[in-house]
């Protein structure tokens, strides 16, 4: 008779796989070794004799995307730092017309006040290169300017849209249009995109007590950005009457910057705080005021957010568009100017409508049942300004600028200018794109 205690079952493979490999991960060959690696002097592998790690701080300021070349020992001989065209710095002083064709800056102070790093259309491309914030000065920018310079004592009843295809630089015009307005002391209220208004990518919530629904985070950004560009001008307008927001009540006495920082304290309020300034700001004589919109078509649009039943919002259901839509519907200011831009890169929120109405078809076209499904423009309210193509003067001085920032390499020649000019039919984004191909 066999004992059991003696009786034991062979082992499997696999068993005896696993328990090797438990015997040799307790064994002391492996155990030295992990204790030679805990003694060995950590390395920084971010570092090497050609790149190192970034910087922190804004990511404007920093060059590639993960690493930055060290060129502290570059060879001169197959290196050279890239130019810096020295430029004049657009302001109300400047923004004249012995500027006309030629490049101006764009202050880097306002850029991170309006939009924290951010640029609308497709600048950053071009400032990158540039090595600055910089945009051609071209007689449609003068034309504007003079036209602010009147508004800023009467203001016109309706609002201006420019309207132009895609590339024609109508968000180049509006910065331009909002830095001279900032240097001239409006009250300057300039949201340089309204897509994240619409695109879903934003906080929203329903309304307390309303049907419409309200971005804080949004309004917030907005309400910094103003104060941070108007302050001075803010502070020179009274309220005129008593506000309460939330709890706190601000007397007659107080004035819009004072309004501004309380709807900054509580985000909750900054809602009501923006309805405050604009109702304030449009009947008040003190200041000339600047409002615009970048990508102004999302006002009208069918957005990406949806409410507590998954149906499609418009934009007339937030309280962030509804704002400022009565202002591109015949709500006009006392002193200053209302300027918006459209945008076509984003066809989804162009509604078909407005697009229609924008640039009308030759002939009577046959009925779109697409129209119907599109919140609805109505009648436009506002005035439209055509970004044309660039002249042939703006081309030459387009290319003339491209050459002192080192993109153009070859002699800028008369051939050359009526070459990219005729190929891109005027288009700035198409000649931009023609002699940065190689990039």
């Amino acid at each position: 008779m066999i004992s059991a205690t003696k009786f034991t079952q062979p082992a499997s493979k696999a068993a005896r796989h696993f328990a090797g490999i438990r015997l040799l991960s307790s064994s002391p060959i492996v155990a030295a070794e992990k204790n030679a690696n805990a003694s060995r002097p950590k390395v920084d592998r971010t570092q090497s004799m050609a790149f190192t790690k970034k910087e922190a701080g804004n990511k404007r300021t920093r060059s590639g995307t993960s690493t930055s070349v060290n060129l502290s020992a570059a060879n001169p001989a197959y290196y050279t730092a890239p130019p810096k065209p020295k430029l004049d710095l657009l302001s109300k002083d400047t923004a004249t017309a012995s500027h006309l064709n030629t490049f101006v800056q764009i202050d880097d102070g306002f850029l991170q006040n309006t939009g924290k790093g951010r640029y609308p259309g497709h600048l950053a491309a071009d400032f990158k290169l540039f090595g600055k914030p910089a945009l051609l000065y071209r007689q449609v920018t003068q034309t504007l300017v003079d036209q602010m310079a009147l508004n800023a004592e009467t203001a016109p009843k309706r609002a201006t849209v420019l309207d132009g295809q895609n590339g024609a630089g109508k968000s180049a015009e509006l910065l331009k249009l909002a830095m001279v307005a900032a240097t001239s002391g409006h009250i300057v209220i300039y949201a340089l995109s309204t897509l994240p208004w619409v695109n879903s990518s934003r906080p929203y919530g329903p309304g307390y007590k309303s049907d419409l629904f309200v971005q804080h985070e949004l309004v917030n950004e907005l309400l910094r950005s103003v104060v941070a560009v108007s302050r001075e001008a803010l502070s020179k307008v009274p309220l005129g009457k008593s506000v309460t927001l939330g709890k706190k009540t601000l007397e007659s006495g107080n004035t819009l910057a004072d309004l501004v920082d309380l709807g900054l304290q509580t985000p909750s309020l900054a809602h009501d705080a923006l309805d405050q300034l604009l109702d304030i700001a449009r009947t008040q004589t003190v200041v000339p005021v600047f409002i615009g919109l970048d990508e102004v078509n999302t006002l009208w649009c069918q957005t990406s957010y949806r409410d507590q039943e998954d149906n499609v919002l418009p934009a007339n259901r937030f309280r962030l568009a509804r704002s400022f839509l009565p202002f591109f519907e015949g709500q006009s200011l006392a002193k200053g100017w209302v300027v918006g831009a459209t945008s076509y890169a984003e066809v989804r929120f162009m509604p078909k409508d407005l697009k229609t109405r924008l640039n009308p078809p030759p002939a009577i076209p046959i009925a779109n049942p697409d129209l119907a499904r599109d919140p609805g423009v109505g009648e436009l309210s506002f005035d439209v300004l055509k970004v044309e193509r660039l002249s042939s003067a703006e081309a030459w001085g387009l290319m003339q600028f491209y050459q002192k920032a080192n993109i153009v390499t070859t002699p800028v020649t008369e051939g050359l200018v009526a070459k990219k000019w005729v190929y891109a039919n005027g288009n700035p984004r198409q000649m931009f794109a023609g002699v940065t191909t190689y990039f």
